[in-house]
Order: structure tokens, then C-alpha cells, then sequence
């Protein structure tokens, strides 16, 4: 039987990994937030936003990992996981 509790250390790992995305999540609402304030349109940060993603999935890996990371996204966004305010059932 496979044991339910997670070894100390692999907890330790998912707490920091979850803490640092939230930590990435805060600064990038915070820059949003300030290129709002500064009159930058929603759809322009969007747009800028998926490109500098993306672009960062091309420079680390290849356009082929990038367009495989994208066609994995509708069904991500139909499980919600990219859903800030959810509610769970």
C-alpha cells in the first residue's frame, strides 16, 4: 500500500514551490495593477503578458515545447485552474 504522508522534505518542497508562486503571482498583479493605473489598456496587457510568457517558454526551451504547453491550456481552463476566486465543491 502506498503510504498516505509525504516524506518531511517533499513537503517542504511543495510549501516553498507554492510560496514562491505566490510570491510570482503577487508581483505580477502588483505590475499589472501599476500599468493599469498608468493608462495601459487590459487587452494590451493581455496581449504583452501571453507574448513575454511565451517568449520565455521559447528562450528556455523551443517553439514546439511552447506550442505544446499551449494546447494543454483548454483543458486546464475548463478544470479552473487558472480560476483566482473559485468555488470549491
Amino acid at each position: 500500500m502506498q503510504d498516505l504522508w509525504q516524506d518531511e522534505e517533499d513537503f517542504e518542497e511543495d510549501f516553498g514551490l507554492a510560496d514562491r508562486q505566490q510570491t510570482a503571482l503577487n508581483s505580477l498583479q502588483a505590475a499589472w495593477e501599476e500599468a493599469l493605473e498608468q493608462g495601459v489598456e487590459q487587452d494590451i496587457l493581455i496581449e504583452t503578458s501571453l507574448f513575454a510568457a511565451l517568449s520565455q517558454i521559447i528562450l528556455q526551451s523551443s517553439e514546439g515545447a511552447a506550442a505544446d504547453y499551449c494546447a494543454k491550456l483548454p483543458e486546464r481552463i475548463e478544470n479552473g485552474e487558472f480560476t483566482l476566486y473559485r468555488v470549491l465543491n
